[in-house]
């Protein structure tokens, strides 16, 4: 079998499959419609108990409230993130220090050294401004 009748065996065969794979198909299909105004079937993941909030609010406004758990409606949270901007783009300067948010100066100034100490000469600059603004906002 010489090098011709191989490609030619080949060309049947892959034609064969070609013809074979869009007869098999069944044909064209339409594509599904979405249909927007159907009434949506699917169970509803949480089953909303009604709020008692302590001033009873009523209307638009308590239904736009989201639930709170009764141990933390007290409870004020504390955003431990500091976000700072370089190059035009925002980023969270513990993350890059590889630190967890919140964490002790003398961990971030550990891990600012090490970043330093690790990274190229033209990234300095960047660790430099997250250091900096985990210290500001101390």
């Amino acid at each position: 079998m010489n090098s011709q009748d191989f490609l030619t065996l080949n060309l049947v065969g892959a034609g064969a499959f070609v013809v074979w794979y869009l007869l098999s198909r069944g044909g064209s299909k339409n594509p599904t419609r979405l249909d927007m105004k159907a009434k949506d079937s699917a169970p509803p993941l949480i089953n909303p108990e009604p709020a008692q909030s302590p001033t009873h609010e009523v209307g638009p406004v308590a239904a736009t409230r989201p639930a709170v758990h009764p141990d933390l409606e007290q409870r004020k949270s504390k955003n431990l993130n500091v976000i700072f901007s370089y190059n035009s783009h925002t980023w969270d300067a513990y993350e890059v220090l590889g630190v967890p948010a919140g964490a002790s100066i003398k961990t971030v100034t550990e891990a600012y050294q090490t970043q330093i100490r690790r990274c190229e000469k033209e990234s300095v600059d960047f660790f430099e401004t997250a250091y900096k603004a985990i210290l500001n906002k101390t």
